[in-house]
């Protein structure tokens, strides 16, 4: 199967973000900003820019770590050395020796703390010395570039050191009885891992917008919860609009009138009696109505228009009639004009012209052919303008036009609104039943009215609030509207009254008021709600489902079968392939494939109810291994005792894989087994070894000590006893005499016995046979033994003899005093004398 092209064409069948965040994952490290955007696109429904994908398949390199150093460690559990643990850079394989209580347990655990292993226990202050403020420095490598980091166990791991694997024995369990997922997956399966992890995050972030759309919206009172009003509100869907629920967003006057109808008529116990009062408020409204509406026609705008017409048509005519004689007098050239003789002289003139010379027109004609029908001479301008005037004054009318304009405006004048005075606005209120506030917007209308009536009569400018007038009689109007209404509603509740509906009835209206006024919140729950289905929509987009399905097929591919190969390979190579166990893979979850170890053909049983201790740990090396070693790296190992509760056999198989794994990472391993640090010693040369020796000491565990004397090698040691200790017992010897002198130079004898014993194993019978050692190795070494000789028993005889008797009680008699430094330089040149030549004799 070609596993790029299924992967990637699966990919882009999955929804436009999904496939976007698996691009983002194989090409770069994800940011907060960039789940941003995947969460924009879920929002949006984008699609996938078709891209092509990177290397799917094949895991890169990882960069190769090494521990460098733990220093300065602060409260943390019982460690507290003076001195740090350094791993020398150009050595993979590091042996910590201690007793029990040495330490090693805490270093471990800073290990398997700080690389953020599963299982790593929270490391604690000391207990005897309680301070938050546990911590210590790691000094690291990555690709030879040196790193510090000063670490606080409460902080977060070390991300770097992420890839460094620990065994201890809580590894080692949670192989035989848990699932586990393989510690380093392909990039192919945990590009799926990795995508139901940012999946939760997208869908984290999701549900972190949705709860923040609170409901705002109130609980209905509990006095409503029977009306059809309150199902509705407490049932409100994303699919309502505000069209659908009009009935309850919307309160206007009319439901106001009709709300406090109802409650009016269920208040009122006596309708007849109420009926007759308000008949009798509303005809008293009714006049106060018609007083003012009557006065306010008076004094309007139009009103005001026609009598400044009327007064300015009168004036205007008084002026004319009074200068029509005055021109007539002064457009006559004889005296006389104006006579009774005048006058019928002109009026004979005029038949004569309407009768005979100018038939039918009025007279004076005063067209241009015209001519005077007395003296028959063509009329010019003067003479017409004389005849017109002559005429206007004979015939009188314009003083009979002054007359009347005056008359009529005297008229408009005489009809103004008479005030009325405060006393009798309050008598007419009261009987209309109206308040102080009534009142006193009458006594102001009135007091308008009044200014106005006065200003028109005195002829001068004056500014009324006709609004405020016209406002009030519109709602007297509407008073008067509503008493006629409730009149009726009284009078139809004195024949027949349902009180029970009507309590309803009122119950409904009160309650779509509430509702009414709640208009905002219910619209923007309504919003929320249609907002939360989008956001559930998104989020059960993060299903991990068909992640899950995939993962499982290509799982089986790339991990499950080169897992399962992997494992029984170490099986064969520790020799465990006897023991019944198998490992199965287990149903993936959210993208993860797991496995567990399980019996062969036996169902109903773990692993660890049927094991031995021994076969338990070295089934578990065997997972552990077979795990470990998948990644494509060098990360550093871990191990915390490995060999407990193995025999012989299986303790060898494991040196030998650990020396092997050396050979192409750091291998650290923390061990109390003498047996372990001799084997390990023996299989590598002293360029490839780091052995560290820890104590505990009275200020804490963990303390750097010397390297315990048999782990080293026998030539190493002797030259370190000639120019370091043999020094410093020359000047104790010196400075300070025997009495100082005395226990130094009785370790010293102990150490030289003991040396001579490994001088005995190693370099005497050529590591033929070793303390703690099972086997006898001959192949190359036993034809070695033929180099000795007489005199080298007779040397070794003579340091264990010698050196013997300082470690047993000594007679008081005779005890065997301590050689002097220089005594004991003089023995040291003598073995490293005998021991060169010795090594270098030929058979």
């Amino acid at each position: 199967m070609d596993l790029q092209k299924n992967i990637s064409d699966w990919l882009k069948t999955l929804k436009g973000w999904q496939t976007e965040l698996a691009y983002l994952i194989l090409t770069k490290k994800i940011e907060d900003s960039d789940i941003a955007d995947i969460v924009k696109m879920v929002k949006s429904n984008a699609k996938f820019e078709n891209k092509d994908f990177p290397n799917i398949v094949n895991s890169k390199n990882e960069k190769q770590i090494k521990l460098l150093s733990i220093e300065s460690i602060q409260n943390i559990e019982s460690l507290a050395p003076r001195n740090s643990l350094k791993f020398e850079k150009d050595k993979n394989l590091i042996v910590i020796y201690g007793s029990n209580g040495s330490g090693k347990s805490g270093y471990t655990k800073i290990i398997k703390k700080i690389s953020g292993k599963p299982r790593a226990k929270d490391l604690k202050s000391n207990v005897f010395n309680p301070n938050p403020d546990g911590k210590c420095v790691i000094k690291y490598s990555i690709d030879n570039v040196e790193q510090e980091k000063e670490w606080i166990i409460t902080e977060n791991p070390i991300s770097d050191l992420k890839t460094i694997d620990v065994f201890d024995t809580t590894t080692g369990n949670s192989y035989i009885e848990e699932a586990n997922s393989v510690a380093y997956t392909p990039r192919c399966v945990k590009l799926f891992e990795e995508l139901s992890s940012h999946f939760a995050v997208v869908q984290e972030k999701l549900e972190q917008e949705k709860s923040k759309l609170t409901k705002v919206l109130p609980n209905i009172p509990n006095e409503y919860a029977t009306t059809t009003i309150a199902k509705l509100y407490n049932g409100l869907k994303k699919e309502h609009t505000e069209q659908l629920l009009a009935n309850i967003l919307t309160w206007d006057e009319e439901k106001e009138q009709s709300r406090l109808g109802v409650e009016k008529r269920l208040k009122e116990k006596y309708p007849a009696k109420t009926a007759q009062e308000k008949r009798r408020q509303k005809t008293e409204i009714d006049k106060i109505i018609k007083e003012i509406s009557d006065a306010y026609s008076q004094i309007n705008s139009d009103a005001i228009i026609e009598i400044n017409t009327l007064r300015a048509d009168a004036v205007s005519k008084r002026k004319i009639s009074q200068d029509s004689v005055q021109i007539v007098a002064n457009k006559s050239e004889l005296q006389g004009v104006g006579s009774q003789v005048w006058k019928a002289l002109w009026e004979a003139a005029r038949t004569f012209s309407f009768q005979e010379a100018y038939e039918n027109i009025d007279y004076p004609n005063v067209d241009n052919e015209a001519k005077c029908v007395l003296c028959h001479q063509q009329l010019n301008n003067d003479a017409k303008e004389r005849l017109l005037s002559f005429e206007s004054f004979v015939k009188g009318k314009l003083e009979n036009e002054a007359t009347e304009a005056e008359r009529k405006y005297k008229e408009s004048i005489d009809k103004l609104p008479i005030t009325i005075n405060k006393e009798t606005l309050s008598t007419k209120s009261n009987a209309a039943n109206l308040n102080e506030d009534w009142l006193n917007s009458l006594v102001a209308i009135w007091a308008q009215i009044e200014i106005a009536t006065n200003s028109i009569k005195q002829n001068i400018d004056f500014t009324i609030d006709t609004k405020f007038i016209t406002d009030n009689i519109d709602i007297l109007k509407s008073i008067s509207l509503q008493i006629e209404k409730d009149v009726i509603q009284l009078e139809d509740d004195a024949k027949e009254f349902d009180r029970e509906k009507s309590t309803k009835e009122l119950l409904e209206l009160n309650a779509n008021k509430w509702c009414s006024e709640q208009k905002e919140q219910i619209l923007k729950e309504i919003e929320r709600l249609k907002q939360c289905a989008d956001f559930d929509n998104w989020i059960s987009q993060c299903k991990t489902h068909s992640i899950t399905a995939k993962t499982n097929e290509v799982s089986q591919i790339a991990i499950t079968e080169e897992y399962i190969k992997r494992f029984n390979s170490e099986l064969l190579a520790l020799n465990a392939n006897k023991i019944k166990v198998e490992l199965i893979k287990e149903r993936a979850a959210k993208g993860t494939v797991t496995h567990s170890l399980k019996l062969k053909g036996i169902n109903g049983y773990k692993p660890s109810d049927i094991l031995s201790e021994g076969e338990h740990r070295i089934i578990a090396l065997s997972a552990f291994f077979a795990d470990v070693i998948g990644g494509n790296n060098t990360n550093p190992f871990i191990f915390d005792d490995p060999i407990s509760s193995l025999d012989q056999q299986y303790e060898e198989k494991i040196v030998e894989r650990l020396v092997e794994l050396s050979k192409t990472r750091q291998v650290i391993v923390f061990t109390h087994r003498l047996s372990l640090l001799g084997q390990l010693n023996e299989k590598c040369s002293s360029n490839e070894i780091q052995i560290v020796g820890i104590r505990n000491e009275h200020w804490g565990a963990g303390e750097i000590g010397d390297t315990p004397l048999f782990a080293k090698k026998t030539e190493a040691v002797l030259k370190n006893i000639k120019n370091d200790r043999i020094a410093k017992a020359k000047k104790i010897f010196n400075e300070s005499g025997s009495e100082e002198y005395y226990p130094y130079g009785k370790a010293l004898c102990s150490d030289i016995r003991i040396l001579v014993e490994r001088i005995v194993e190693i370099d005497f019978l050529a590591d033929v046979i070793q303390r703690y050692r099972r086997a006898v190795n001959t192949m190359g070494k036993v034809e070695k033994l033929a180099k000795i000789k007489k005199e080298d028993c007779d040397l070794i005889n003579d340091f264990m003899t010698r050196y013997s008797c300082y470690e047993h009680s000594q007679p008081s008699e005779s005890p065997v005093e301590i050689p002097q430094p220089v005594a004991l330089e003089k023995d040291i040149d003598k073995l490293l004398i005998w021991l060169t030549e010795f090594n270098n004799r030929k058979i």
